[in-house]
């Protein structure tokens, strides 16, 4: 059982979660279901957490977002099972894993009733995808907030919120006459509900209730935009988030220089950029030698 599980670098939610190997894609009603199944004997592997730490979550379901928009659902639907299959199932509003149970891991009856039969572990294509785009659309959102209220430009940020034109003057100040759109922002944005729970030690802790993959995304989203900017990277939570000059995702960056991801593909554009300048600095010299 992978137990590696937080949010920035805090311990916040024990939710006993599952990945699955394999999943069915069904028509119900118009709409494409997506059920994780298990074969005979089989179970799935169980984690703390979703997979992932919260700010690799977050960015995670972000940069999928990105990787199906623009695609119908039945393209998109194996785009989503991937993510699935490498982290996590996304949503836990059907059933509670009974993690107390002592042979849980073991128990292929319980795990053969709770999925092939009750199909306790499915959601439809279109729920995610709203899901999705709620997230990644207040992401850029609440980033430009935080750049905003921090007096930077966010000319880059607004050029991203394609959606809507609310905010298209929030690069001009006094800041403060932004504070009243920013309030009613936030008030309409989803929120997480705190709850009193056993700790994965079984001790009494007031947690957030996570009941998906987004609502722990949520929660460290809210968690990186509330520490401040001038914090030294890898201080406490704090963590560098950017868009990848290359391809256009967000990632955690390494240190405060980093402009490009770690995608091998990206790197290798990086230093052809990289050559690029370096060859027309050296010519730019030689010319200025040449007339000095």
């Amino acid at each position: 059982m992978n137990e590696d599980f937080s949010l920035g670098k805090m311990s916040a939610d024990a939710r006993l979660t599952a990945t699955f190997k394999y999943y069915e894609k069904t028509e119900q009603n118009g709409e494409i279901v997506i059920t994780a199944c298990l074969g005979e004997g089989d179970v799935p592997r169980l984690n703390r957490g979703y997979g992932l730490g919260g700010n690799e979550l977050w960015l995670s379901l972000n940069n999928l977002y990105q990787s199906i928009r623009g695609k119908d659902d039945n393209t998109a639907d194996d785009d989503i099972i991937s993510w699935c299959q490498q982290y996590a199932h996304p949503y836990y509003t059907l059933c509670t894993i009974d993690e107390y149970k002592w042979d849980l891991e073991t128990d292929t009856g319980y795990w053969d009733t709770l999925t092939n039969i009750l199909e306790s572990f499915s959601f439809d294509v279109h729920t995610m995808r709203k899901d999705l785009e709620s997230l990644y659309r207040d992401t850029l959102v609440i980033l430009m907030f935080k750049k905003c209220l921090e007096r930077l430009d966010v000319s880059t940020d607004l050029a991203q919120i394609t959606w809507t034109n609310e905010f298209a003057d929030f690069n001009s100040f006094p800041m403060q006459k932004h504070l009243g759109k920013i309030s009613a922002y936030l008030n309409k944005m989803s929120g997480v509900t705190m709850k009193l729970g056993l700790d994965k030690n079984g001790e009494l802790k007031v947690m957030p209730d996570f009941h998906s993959v987004f609502d722990a995304a949520r929660f460290a989203l809210s968690q990186y935009v509330s520490i401040p900017t001038d914090y030294p990277i890898a201080y406490a939570d704090r963590v560098g988030v950017a868009t990848c000059k290359c391809c256009g995702r967000l990632f955690i960056k390494n240190g405060n220089r980093q402009k490009y991801c770690d995608n091998p593909e990206c790197k290798k554009e990086r230093n052809r950029r990289k050559s690029r300048t370096a060859y027309r600095r050296k010519i730019q010299e030689e010319n200025d030698n040449r007339w000095a």
